[in-house]
């Protein structure tokens, strides 16, 4: 199905221009198509998973900076897509982008050239369904075998117990002992990278043809200089066993957390990561399923979902901590660093 993209112009959302998504994004890939012969055939696969609703352009001053426009995705639904090119009988380049990353350049610079003074845009890619139209665009959860189902709140005869587990007491930590001087004191949950994880975390293998994830296991904090706030130290990265992935999609199973409580002895699971196998963005990088995947499963205030922007060359680590109804980012601390100042880490985890 060919795919068409609207753009709108103004408050009033006045659809100003429809365009071929293919022939749009075709001069964005002139450098991936540009070594081989013939016409490029692109195949595109969107994923009805929500991305970001807006596109921020880029940072003031730098040359693909287009200005303060407002440029909303009407279908943020959608928010991802994957993009093949297929040249000389082969595939030359794949690789999946959020929605607004890959078309919010292209549709800044049209609105510019259509309007320079308008402010407010908004676009569509059309004839998508909806989730009323297609029931079969939902997800479902990997079916496992040899479970069951109980309703501990209604069943009267079972045969065991179930009581809530008492949470264990919290130490406090006192940050300024790692030498570390906070600037973002708000922030729910402060990460410190122990010894070695940064270098784990860059070296260890991971795949640029399907997302990848594990756990994180170490040690939660209270911080002393306000015990509601947070910290852990990870100490260990533990890829996950047993996981379902594709190429924009990370599951765990029971038996990911099974292998990894063999594992866990004395230490405490502080969080998971999972991949994405393109550039960060100025907005949350986490898709509303990694959101709810973190809120479902990893409940306590001091879990932390960490995030590692896979591209050709680099790694770019991000921390979120549930905060009220949203994800605030975590600062992060590298403790191999000089122990009389620490340093804050650079999101970039280095080039491989």
């Amino acid at each position: 199905m060919a795919l068409d993209i609207e753009l709108f112009q103004g408050e009033s959302r006045q659809l100003v221009r429809t365009e071929p998504l293919i022939a749009l994004l075709k001069p964005a890939f002139a450098a991936e198509t540009a070594p081989f012969k013939g016409r490029p055939r692109f195949v595109l696969m969107l994923r009805n998973d929500p991305g970001p609703d807006t596109y921020e352009p880029d940072t003031p001053g730098t040359d693909t900076y287009e200005g303060d426009l407002h440029l909303t995705n009407l279908r943020a639904d959608f928010g991802y897509i994957h993009v093949a090119i297929h040249m000389e009988g082969r595939v030359v380049y794949q690789k999946p982008y959020s929605v607004n990353s890959l078309v919010g350049p292209v549709l800044a610079r049209l609105a510019r050239e259509i309007s320079p003074e308008e402010r407010q845009w908004a676009f569509r890619i059309a004839g998508l369904p909806s989730p009323e139209d297609d029931e079969s665009a939902q997800r479902l959860p990997p079916v496992v075998d040899g479970t069951d189902d109980i309703d501990v709140s209604r069943s009267t005869r079972l045969p065991f117990g179930i009581r809530p587990a008492a949470e264990p007491e919290i130490p406090l930590l006192d940050l300024a002992e790692y030498g570390v001087t906070l600037s973002d004191t708000g922030a729910p949950v402060t990460v410190l990278l122990g010894t070695g994880v940064r270098r784990s975390m860059m070296e260890m293998e991971l795949s640029t043809e399907i997302e990848e994830g594990g756990f994180l296991v170490g040690r939660a904090f209270r911080r002393a200089d306000d015990p509601a706030l947070h910290a852990v130290i990870v100490d260990e990265v533990l890829p996950a066993e047993h996981s379902g992935a594709s190429l924009m999609h990370f599951t765990f199973t029971g038996d990911s957390f099974r292998a990894m409580s063999r594992t866990l002895g004395d230490r405490q699971l502080v969080g998971w990561y999972h991949t994405h196998l393109f550039q960060t963005e100025r907005t949350i990088g986490l898709s509303r399923t990694d959101i709810d995947l973190h809120r479902d499963t990893f409940r306590r205030p001091w879990q932390v979902a960490a995030l590692i922007n896979l591209t050709s060359r680099r790694r770019v680590l991000t921390c979120y901590a549930s905060s009220d109804d949203w994800m605030a980012p975590c600062p992060i601390r590298n403790l191999d660093d000089d122990p009389d100042s620490h340093r804050s880490t650079h999101p970039s985890l280095g080039h491989h």
